[in-house]
């Protein structure tokens, strides 16, 4: 019998403690129960569950339906997404049987990639290979789960990237909803031996956006780079504005990065939201490319660039403890000497 692998790849890093990993559990559970309801998806579909971290793990080999019973998802620190798609494909090389000229090999796998951060390795070796030896054999969805989710980086591995934003329970219950569907619709697909490619349900259009929609709002004004910070104190929103650089001098054939001189940095108010493009951010600068290091314009901090894991950027008087006025995380921050890429507004 002819199997359709389903791996889903599950970031548990400790951003997802709390309400994230709980509702994640339960949508196991109910991923499982919907799809035992479906004949097709009895017959055809084989689990397997993989988390990731700081390192990866299989926590499911890939069973089929009647035999799967939901794992409990742990918490790990890190989120190596390059890892976690190096131990996938692996798992795809030893578990998916390939077609031979004696017999059929299993359906085209899906993988479900959720994760809801950045990644913190190096994801282009893993991109590289998956690009090379498994983009053409297995059809993958990336899911960028909340605000902060790094949806640049899904898109290394795949053009199939949805941002997920659930706010409650209900809205993440109706996701699972539609990732069952979507692996009812594809078993249907492929009892019927139609395997044109990955076929999902319909997308829930309130708490989901594809990613195409997101990339029409991936324009910025490359004359100005514009940082979007948040005082720790009052919790409002400031603004710092860089200016392209003419170059002070140019060789013929030679190109040069681009920079960009602080103008200033600007107080808002909290209405500056009411007027911002909701769209996912996807556009980051390097903190190497600008020139000028700004103060807080509401509570005279004096380093304005600071970055919490979540990705906002903040103010802080330095080195020490600082709260995030994004997502509440207790910060030790420490000087540092690397660069690191920070979101950049639309201008």
């Amino acid at each position: 019998m002819r199997r359709l692998p389903i791996y889903l790849l599950i970031d548990v890093s400790e951003s997802m403690v709390g309400e994230n990993l709980r509702l994640m559990q339960d949508g196991l559970e109910q991923l499982v129960r919907a799809l035992r309801a479906d004949p097709y998806a009895l017959e055809t579909a084989y689990l397997s569950i993989i988390c990731f971290a700081g390192r990866a793990r299989t926590l499911t080999p890939l069973v089929e339906l009647v035999q799967f019973y939901p794992p409990q998802l742990p918490l790990g620190s890190g989120t190596s997404l390059g890892a976690a798609m190096n131990h996938l494909m692996d798992e795809i090389e030893r578990d998916v049987r390939r077609t031979t000229a004696e017999v059929k090999g299993d359906w085209r796998p899906i993988v479900f990639v959720m994760t809801d951060g950045k990644p913190t390795d190096d994801i282009e070796p893993a991109a590289a290979r998956w690009a090379r030896r498994f983009a053409s054999r297995a059809s993958l969805v990336g899911i960028g789960v909340g605000k902060h989710a790094s949806l640049a980086a899904l898109q290394r591995f795949t053009e199939t990237v949805l941002s997920l934003d659930a706010e409650s329970p209900t809205d993440f219950k109706r996701f699972i909803d539609w990732v069952s569907r979507s692996v009812s619709s594809q078993s249907r697909s492929v009892s019927m031996n139609q395997d044109s490619g990955i076929s999902l349900a319909k997308i829930e259009d309130d708490i989901m956006k594809r990613i195409e929609d997101i990339a029409k709002a991936a324009v910025v004004d490359e004359d100005f780079v514009i940082i979007a910070g948040k005082c720790q104190t009052t919790k409002r929103p400031y603004l710092i504005k860089y200016e392209r650089m003419a170059p002070l001098f140019a060789t013929p054939g030679l190109t040069y990065p681009q920079r960009y001189n602080l103008v200033g940095v600007f107080p808002a108010n909290n209405d500056y939201y009411d007027l911002s493009d909701e769209r996912v951010l996807t556009q980051t600068v390097n903190t190497d490319l600008l020139i000028g290091t700004p103060g807080c314009p509401h509570c005279a901090n004096r380093l304005g660039l600071a970055m919490c894991s979540c990705g906002q950027i903040l103010c802080v008087s330095g080195p020490g403890h600082a709260v995030c006025p994004a997502c509440g995380m207790d910060l030790n921050m420490q000087a540092s000497d690397e660069d690191f890429d920070i979101n950049r507004t639309r201008g």
